[in-house]
């Protein structure tokens, strides 16, 4: 291919490439207009919630449930439940949250400190800790790569 070729092929992919920069927002704005705000539901929220289990006081979390039913965000019902599953789920969702970010951490001294803590605490056992050593060996250990070789 001669030169000028080149230049017309880059020339119309980078027409291409600016059109679709330019499109993409204009279509997305006009993709659907954003809820109503009285509309926003637990339900329909998720991230709310999420963010109210890994608040560990209760008096803080009940506080911002009352707030967002005085607010009209959500019925007495709505908090009763709120509360009642709050109760019941708070300790085990911080914990996954937290065994989730442990796994993810790349530095296996940083999740040994922060589990040594926990357990000084008494917040987990040694077994426990062990186990989520062991898990995060696993996870960042490198697959073995394999040869073969032809007979």
């Amino acid at each position: 291919m001669t030169k000028k070729k080149w230049i017309v092929i880059g020339l119309v992919v980078l027409a291409l490439i600016a059109a679709f920069i330019v499109s993409v927002p204009v279509l997305a704005a006009d993709a659907s207009p954003p809820p109503d705000p009285t509309q926003i539901t637990p339900a329909s929220k998720p991230g709310a919630l999420i963010r109210l289990l890994l608040v560990q006081d209760q008096t803080k979390a009940f506080a911002y449930v009352d707030q967002a039913e005085a607010a009209g965000k959500i019925t007495a019902n709505q908090a009763t439940a709120i509360e009642n599953f709050w109760t019941a789920h708070h300790k085990q969702f911080a914990w996954n949250f937290a065994l989730r970010r442990l796994l993810q951490a790349q530095n296996e001294t940083n999740v040994k400190t922060y589990l040594d803590k926990a357990v000084a605490n008494g917040k987990i056992t040694q077994d426990q800790e062990n186990k989520v050593i062991a898990i995060w060996e696993i996870i960042h250990t490198p697959a073995p790569t394999t040869t073969s070789t032809a007979p």
